[in-house]
């Protein structure tokens, strides 16, 4: 049995209307629509089946295979029987872009039912600590429906260390339920309001931010700078927290070139793990280059290390098929087995273990 860590399922009524411009995600929301614009997207640049063109385009086209069963299964087919996987929610309405066309609770209940379905799902409430009732949320998910863990996103407007979100980690750690939080700079998925208000949500940081000459992306990543999550760890040492994405494609990148900056997020999310005895990182999205495989390589030789790092692919948030073969064969090759089945199987379960089952 292996492990895929951080993969998601949710639908294209799922996505804020005005998650992409132009009203893009309504029209490709409609058959009609998604026919024409999809081949117009694929043919702005006819050189490239890999461009971030095709990459939406894929993103909506799976988004609206019609059940979070039927994504599922489109991702599960890439992996060995009985595989398992940590499944994500993403409750988007409090980002800035528009409207959210399906009610965030009938996600929630019908990966609920995928998860009573199919054992092999783990499923992941994501907590957004601005929806009002967000902690009866929580309850019903993990009390009625058999969620397993919580996901964090903070890039949509929020610090971790929120006071809201305080009562979600002693909850958390009550029942030894795991979070994931979403740990990378310059992702598509962020606020997208008005920058006065992002400016204003920045302001309840509790280290001075200065954001001038700052773009969205680079304001919307001081939410979910690693070192936010030492404030929790600190209040919740016993807490179970993975780092997803162990800092981005970007940050390893920039250590191969200068493996000397100390605010490189790789190596403060190295550090960290070393340093809390309940802190993990996923290699979901990063992963995706094959140019790392050498360094993960190296990473798993490091024996303080080794326990701490989780196998995932981040379906399907970057997905085309040879991206989940790549992740589900590849990697497994290149790392030789031993070391795949530390991070696919080892690891997960000690991470998943949980009271409720």
């Amino acid at each position: 049995m292996i492990y895929n860590s951080h993969i998601h399922t949710f639908k294209d009524a799922d996505i804020p209307r005005g998650f992409l411009p132009l009203g893009l995600v309504r029209i490709l929301s409609t058959k009609p629509g998604f026919k024409l614009i999809s081949r117009v997207l694929n043919n702005i640049n006819p050189f490239s089946d890999n461009d971030a063109f095709d990459r939406y385009v894929k993103f909506v086209e799976i988004g609206r295979l019609g059940t979070q069963e039927d994504i599922f299964k489109e991702c599960q087919r890439f992996y060995p029987r009985n595989s398992r996987f940590g499944v994500l929610a993403m409750d988007m309405a409090y980002m800035g872009a528009g409207r959210v066309p399906r009610d965030y609770a009938d996600q929630l209940k019908e990966l609920g039912k995928l998860g009573q379905k199919h054992p092999e799902v783990i499923p992941f409430v994501h907590i957004d600590p601005r929806r009002e009732d967000y902690m009866s949320v929580l309850k019903k998910c993990v009390e009625e429906w058999g969620f397993r863990g919580v996901k964090v996103y903070p890039p949509l407007g929020y610090f971790p260390y929120d006071e809201r979100m305080y009562p979600v980690y002693e909850y958390c750690q009550k029942h030894e339920l795991p979070v994931i939080t979403h740990c990378s700079p310059f992702n598509p998925v962020h606020f997208k309001g008005k920058k006065k208000e992002l400016k204003k949500l920045l302001q309840k940081s509790r280290d001075k931010i200065d954001t001038r000459g700052m773009s969205r992306k680079v304001m919307c990543s001081q939410f979910t700078n690693p070192l936010n999550w030492e404030h929790v760890m600190a209040d919740f040492p016993d807490l179970k927290i993975c780092l997803g994405h162990f800092g981005s494609s970007h940050y390893w990148k920039e250590f191969l070139d200068n493996p000397g900056n100390e605010a490189n997020w790789f190596l403060i999310i190295k550090g960290m793990i070393e340093k809390y005895p309940n802190l993990y990182s996923d290699i979901s999205f990063t992963l995706n280059e094959q140019e790392f495989f050498p360094m993960l390589k190296v990473l798993l030789q490091d024996t303080a290390l080794k326990p701490k790092v989780l196998f995932g692919s981040d379906y399907y948030m970057v997905e085309t098929e040879a991206t989940e073969r790549r992740f589900s064969i590849d990697l497994r090759a290149y790392l030789g087995e031993d070391d795949f089945m530390t991070i696919a199987k080892d690891n997960p379960e000690r991470f998943f273990h949980t009271k409720m089952k």
